[in-house]
C-alpha cells in the first residue's frame, strides 16, 4: 500500500509531504484546487507520464517520492529477482532537473522507465479519465474471470505441463537427426573408429614404440660405437686402458715396498681395474643384445607413418589420437542412445498434450458457464450505480488446437451503455467515469490476493448523485476491506464512507496546492461544504454528521 508521498516543485505544488493509511481515503476540495495532481505525480514517478513542462519553478529540480509497504508475495518475488528490495519497503523516487533530464530509482537503485512502469502498475491500479487502466487489457480480463471462478490450481497444472513439454521439446531439438543424416553420421563414425582402432595406441605404448623404432633405426651405429669403446679398453695391448692400468699397478706395488702409504693408492687402482673389466662385460652384453632386424624396423616404420597420417587428418599429435578415438566411440554411443530415446520423448510429449487438452477443455467449459453468472452480477450492480441502460457481457472465444499457458480461451469484456448502442469492447465505448465504476464492480466480484494493493479512483462519481452516490460509497468502502482505496470525489455521500479524509486546497496568494488531513469537526465542515456550498448552514452540518454516522 501507499504509505506516504513527497512532492516538490511539481505542477502547482511547491512542496508537500503526506502520509496515507489502510482502507479507504478520499481527497476532496474545490474545483481547480488540484485534486488529481496526486495521480499525475504517481504516474510521473512510475514513468507513465511525459515530463515536459511539469516544473513549477524552472530554476529548481522536481522530485517525487512514493513510499510503499508491500505484502503481495508475487510483487516481492519480482522485486527480489531484480535485486530491488530487501524487506517489504519499496520506495520509488524520480528526480527531474532544470534541463528536464530525469532519473527513476527504486530503493535507491536506478531503473529505466519500462521497469518502473511494469512494477508500478503491479503495485497501484489507477482509474481515471485519462489513465491506461489495467482492466482494458485482454489478459487482465481473462484473469478477472478466472479469479471469479477460482481455477488457479488448474491453470497452475497447465503451466507445469507446458514447462515439461518445453523441456522435452528442447531435448528433441538438441538431438533430432533425420533418418538420412543419422545413417550418414553412424557410417562415418564407424569408419573413423575402425580406422583409429587399427593403428592407435595409448601414449605409454606410443612412447615405447618410438623408443624401439629409434633403436632399430640406429642399430649399426650403436654396435659400432660400443665396439669402439671395448677396443679402447682392451683392443691394442700397448695402448688399451687395461694394459696401462696393469703398468700402473706394477709401479704402485714397487713403491709400496718402500713406502706403505702407497698401499691405499694401490687398492684404488685395483678397484679401477675391476671396474674396467665390469664395464667391458657390460658393453659386450649390450652389443650382443642389439638386433639388426630390417623386417621389424619396416613394420614399426609403417605403423609410425600411419599414425603420422592420422594425426594430420585429425589435426592433433600422435599421442592425442587415443583420446580422439574414445570421443568418437562416445559420440556413436550417444547417437544410438538418442535414437532410442527419440520415440520415447515423442510419446511423452503426446501424453502431456493429452493431459493439457483434458484440463484446458474443462477450464474452457467452466469459463463459459461462469462468465454468464459474472456478467449478470456486474450488470445488476452497474444499474445500482446509475448505469440503468447498461448491459455487460463476457465473450469467451475458444481455440481447442491452441496450446497456451491460459488454455484455449481469449476473454473479452463487452458493454453497451444505452439501449440503442451495440455491445462493444470496453476500450471502444466506456467513458472515464463509467469505466471507473465498472472496474470497481469487477474488482468487488473478482478480487484475489495476487491483485495490486492500492487502487485509485478519479472521477468515478461523474454524473451520479443521491442514493446512487451512497451505493457507490458503500462499494468503495467494501473494496477497501481487501485493498487500500484512494478516491478523488466531489460527492459528500462517497466521502462520508471513507476512513480517512484529505482536503486539497489552493493558496491563492502563491497559487500553490496544499494537502491537509481532516478529522472530527474539520471533516464535518468539509462534508457540509460539499453539500451546501461555501456557507455552512446548520442543516448542511447536520446532514454531514448524519452521513458520517
Amino acid at each position: 500500500m501507499l504509505s506516504s508521498i513527497y512532492i516538490k516543485n511539481f505542477a502547482i505544488i511547491d512542496e508537500i509531504e503526506i502520509d496515507f493509511f489502510e482502507n479507504m481515503s478520499v481527497l476532496t476540495g474545490e474545483t481547480g484546487a488540484g485534486k488529481s495532481i496526486l495521480i499525475d505525480a504517481i504516474n510521473v514517478v512510475f514513468g507513465n507520464k511525459k515530463t515536459n513542462k511539469i516544473n513549477r519553478n524552472e530554476n529548481e529540480d522536481t522530485e517525487i517520492i512514493c513510499n510503499f509497504q508491500i505484502k503481495n508475495e508475487k510483487i516481492i518475488k519480482i522485486l527480489q529477482e531484480k535485486d530491488l528490495i530487501t524487506d517489504n519497503e519499496c520506495i520509488f523516487r524520480r528526480k527531474i532537473n532544470k534541463k528536464n533530464l530525469s532519473k527513476i530509482y527504486i530503493n535507491d537503485k536506478p531503473v529505466n522507465s519500462s521497469t518502473a512502469k511494469d512494477i508500478g502498475n503491479m503495485i497501484i491500479d489507477i482509474h481515471g479519465q485519462h489513465e491506461n487502466q489495467l482492466i482494458l487489457s485482454s489478459e487482465e480480463q481473462l484473469n478477472r474471470l478466472d479469479n471469479f471462478i477460482e481455477i488457479t490450481p488448474q491453470k497452475e497444472s497447465i503451466r507445469n505441463i507446458l514447462s515439461e513439454i518445453n523441456n522435452v521439446e528442447k531435448l528433441l531439438a538438441d538431438n533430432i537427426v533425420s533418418e538420412e543424416d543419422y545413417e550418414d553420421k553412424i557410417s562415418l563414425l564407424e569408419f573413423e573408429i575402425n580406422e583409429l582402432q587399427e593403428y592407435v595406441i595409448n601414449e605409454e605404448d606410443y612412447n615405447k614404440l618410438s623408443e624401439e623404432f629409434n633403436k632399430l633405426n640406429n642399430s649399426e651405429f650403436l654396435i659400432n660405437k660400443t665396439k669402439e669403446c671395448i677396443n679402447i679398453l682392451t683392443g691394442d695391448e700397448s695402448l688399451n686402458i687395461s694394459s696401462q692400468l696393469s703398468v700402473i699397478n706394477k709401479n704402485l706395488e714397487d713403491l709400496g715396498k718402500i713406502d706403505q702409504n702407497f698401499n691405499d693408492i694401490l687398492n684404488q687402482n685395483i678397484q679401477i681395474i675391476d671396474d674396467v673389466k665390469l664395464l667391458e662385460k657390460s658393453l659386450e652384453k649390450y652389443s650382443n643384445s642389439i638386433d639388426i632386424d630390417p623386417e621389424r624396423l619396416q613394420l614399426i616404420n609403417d605403423k609410425v607413418l600411419s599414425l603420422n597420417k592420422l594425426a594430420r587428418k585429425y589435426k592433433v599429435n600422435e599421442r592425442e589420437l587415443f583420446d580422439i578415438m574414445n570421443k568418437k566411440i562416445s559420440q556413436i554411443d550417444q547417437l544410438k542412445n538418442n535414437r532410442m530415446s527419440f520415440s520415447e520423448n515423442k510419446e511423452q510429449i503426446n501424453k502431456l498434450k493429452v493431459e493439457y487438452h483434458t484440463i484446458a477443455s474443462k477450464i474452457s467449459k467452466i469459463r463459459k458457464d461462469k462468465s454468464e453468472i459474472l456478467a449478470k452480477r456486474i450488470t445488476a450492480q452497474l444499474k445500482d450505480l446509475g448505469m440503468n441502460n447498461c448491459q455487460f457481457e463476457i465473450e469467451v472465444i475458444s481455440n481447442d488446437e491452441q496450446i497456451n499457458k491460459n488454455g484455449y480461451d481469449k476473454v473479452s469484456f463487452l458493454i453497451k451503455t444505452n439501449a440503442k448502442s451495440k455491445v462493444l469492447p470496453l476500450k471502444e465505448i466506456a467513458s472515464g467515469g463509467e469505466l471507473s465504476r465498472l472496474s470497481l464492480v469487477i474488482q468487488l466480484e473478482t478480487r484475489s490476493n495476487d491483485d495490486c494493493e492500492t487502487m485509485i479512483f478519479d472521477e468515478i462519481d461523474t454524473g451520479i448523485g443521491g442514493a446512487t452516490a451512497e451505493i457507490l460509497g458503500k462499494h468503495l468502502s467494501n473494496l477497501a476491506i481487501k485493498t487500500q482505496v484512494l478516491c478523488v470525489t466531489h460527492l459528500a455521500q462517497v466521502a462520508a464512507k471513507s476512513k480517512h479524509h484529505y482536503l486539497v486546497s489552493k493558496d491563492k496568494k502563491i497559487s500553490s496546492t496544499t494537502l491537509e488531513y481532516l478529522d472530527n469537526e474539520m471533516r464535518v465542515n468539509e462534508l457540509a461544504r460539499m453539500i451546501g456550498g461555501i456557507e455552512l448552514t446548520d442543516k448542511a452540518l447536520q446532514f454531514a454528521k448524519e452521513l458520517i454516522d
